[in-house]
């Protein structure tokens, strides 16, 4: 990761004048160097791998490989690089997909400049950036990402209608162990009662698979 010097940024849009128009915004911002372009998610990784850039910036509709799959295989190759997803869609269940898939940032195109400029500064620092037309949605999608596997299983089993001595039986637990973990998942989610944390896991698509894609 590059500590001083711009940003380097590659950008990964299937339509040419998307990427143009970014370069062009990006042209004025201070900190951010435009190094790389791809058009699919096959080629982006290969430019990835050659150019170790910061910052890598995705669209998810894209030919072949959608924009999830792409951020998961960039940062199977290149782990320090962070994913800013840019997509013409504010929808909370695509910015969890995002988020699990291991994006640090999520901007929509009809974003200002700033938004985007303030993207890459912010994920190549460590930290997530989410537009703030999402901004609600990402924090609750956030303390969805703290539960512990054991808790989103157990949400999970709630969600299909297993009470608790259904659920202690089926992960070989007692009912004391199965109510202190559905405890420590509505601390976590900062909801009152357990019927709130399933419903805030159901709403964001979260239960299923352990909590993965």
């Amino acid at each position: 990761m590059n500590g001083t010097g711009p940003k380097r940024v590659v950008l990964c849009d299937d339509h040419e004048i998307i990427r143009e128009a970014v370069k062009a915004r990006m042209a004025a911002a201070p900190g951010v160097e435009i190094v790389g372009e791809a058009a699919t998610a096959e080629d982006v990784v290969g430019v990835v791998k050659d150019l170790h850039p910061d910052v890598c910036i995705v669209d998810v509709e894209l030919p072949g490989k959608d924009g999830i799959e792409a951020t998961k295989e960039i940062l199977a190759a290149q782990p320090e690089t962070r994913v800013v997803i840019f997509t013409a869609h504010a929808q909370p269940d695509l910015l969890s997909l995002a988020l699990r898939a291991g994006a640090s940032g999520y901007v929509l195109k009809s974003a200002p400049s700033e938004d985007i400029a303030r993207a890459i500064e912010v994920v190549a620092g460590g930290s997530t950036f989410v537009g703030a037309e999402l901004g609600q949605g990402a924090g609750e999608i956030e303390k969805l990402l703290e539960l512990t596997p054991r808790e989103r299983e157990i949400l999970e089993l709630l969600a299909e209608g297993l009470r608790v001595k259904q659920i202690a039986d089926r992960l070989s637990l007692s009912p004391a162990t199965v109510h202190t973990h559905v405890r420590n998942a509505i601390a976590r989610m900062e909801v009152d009662t357990r019927t709130e944390a399933v419903a805030l896991a159901v709403r964001f698509s979260y239960l299923g698979a352990g909590g993965k894609v």
